[in-house]
């Protein structure tokens, strides 16, 4: 049954968002809210807290004897593992698997967790931007929506009654807090960064005989893997920019920068830096290259600045600078 998802999914107010997915799911017969559906978890998890409310004996428990990962990066044990029933649907289309759930005792913003085994087992398909799940019934399509406003409560913390743990810890925040070290970032030795190639090398020419226009290779591969790369390289060379030229950036019409200046602003001259002649033919050399390469281009001052700014004639065109048009 094949599975799609239109404009009509979306019922979100932006789609400018990094929301979870919180859904309600009845489990054992039991409608439970705030379910994090994470793609992201290996397992599904079912907290103390609502296992205790759904009143199911905890001698079902089986053992579980692998340790969880990932709340606050220190290894968890579950108090046991149990296959309870998950439902979607109505009475007109349901589907109901039955999904192990790891209990663990610990205070969390969720009731419970839906990882990869129940996506799955469900074949579900989730649009993360829709926040919308849906998998395949007897009858059709089952959807359902994620809560986007109990998402942005639970992750502010500001849901009543629940508070956000992110970390486990058995020492208070105090003492965590006098032997906890500041992180303090290595110092790195620029001088020994240094890109190394293993083996020799050798230089292919991409077009024809034009001797700027070519990549190195290593120069101890097999005949096969050789001839393969030389021709992928010769099909795709069109990527590879070999001048300025080549370098067409983005159209403005997608991104361009621009600096607004106030009218009547009371310009300011800053301290003349001199540049050495290497310098100044380099500078040159670049902004020659720019706007070859159209990433620049000349504009004109506006006319109650160009009438404030002096401009120097050895140094620039009368009223002229270069401003950046496309990035």
């Amino acid at each position: 049954m094949p599975i799609t998802f239109t404009e009509k999914d979306f019922t979100l107010k932006t789609a400018s968002h990094n929301d979870a997915m919180v859904i309600e799911a009845i489990i054992a017969n039991w409608k439970i809210g705030n379910v994090l559906v994470d793609t992201g978890s290996s397992i599904d998890i079912i907290f103390t807290n609502t296992f205790t409310e759904m009143k199911i004996d905890p001698h079902l428990l089986e053992p579980a004897e692998v340790l969880l990962l990932g709340f606050g990066g220190k290894p968890v044990k579950a108090l046991g593992k149990i296959s309870l029933p998950v439902l979607f649907g109505n009475l007109d289309n349901a589907r109901t698997e039955h999904i192990t759930f790891d209990v663990v005792e610990m205070c969390y913003p969720y009731f419970a967790i839906l990882g990869r085994g129940f996506i799955n087992k469900m074949d579900a398909t989730i649009r993360q931007l829709f926040l919308c799940m849906k998998l395949s019934a007897l009858k059709g399509v089952i959807t359902m929506y994620g809560d986007q406003q109990m998402a942005r409560n639970i992750e502010r913390g500001s849901t009543s009654g629940q508070k956000n743990v992110h970390h486990l810890a058995a020492a208070s925040e105090a003492e965590e807090h006098e032997t906890k070290k500041p992180y303090v970032e290595p110092k790195r030795d620029r001088n020994k960064i240094k890109i190394s190639v293993d083996g020799e090398t050798k230089r292919v020419l991409l077009d024809g005989y034009i001797t700027d226009r070519y990549v190195t290779i290593g120069a101890n591969l097999e005949p096969r893997e050789d001839h393969g790369l030389i021709a992928f390289l010769n099909k795709n060379k069109y990527v590879f920019a070999w001048f300025a030229s080549d370098l067409h950036g983005v159209d403005g019409e997608i991104i361009e920068r621009s600096l607004d200046i106030r009218p009547g602003a009371k310009p300011k001259k800053q301290k003349l830096r001199k540049m050495s002649d290497e310098k100044v033919h380099a500078v040159k050399a670049e902004v020659d290259r720019l706007l070859e390469a159209n990433v620049i281009r000349p504009i004109l001052y506006p006319e109650w600045l160009a009438n404030t700014v002096p401009v120097r004639k050895n140094k620039m065109a009368d009223g002229e600078c270069v401003s950046i048009s496309q990035i």
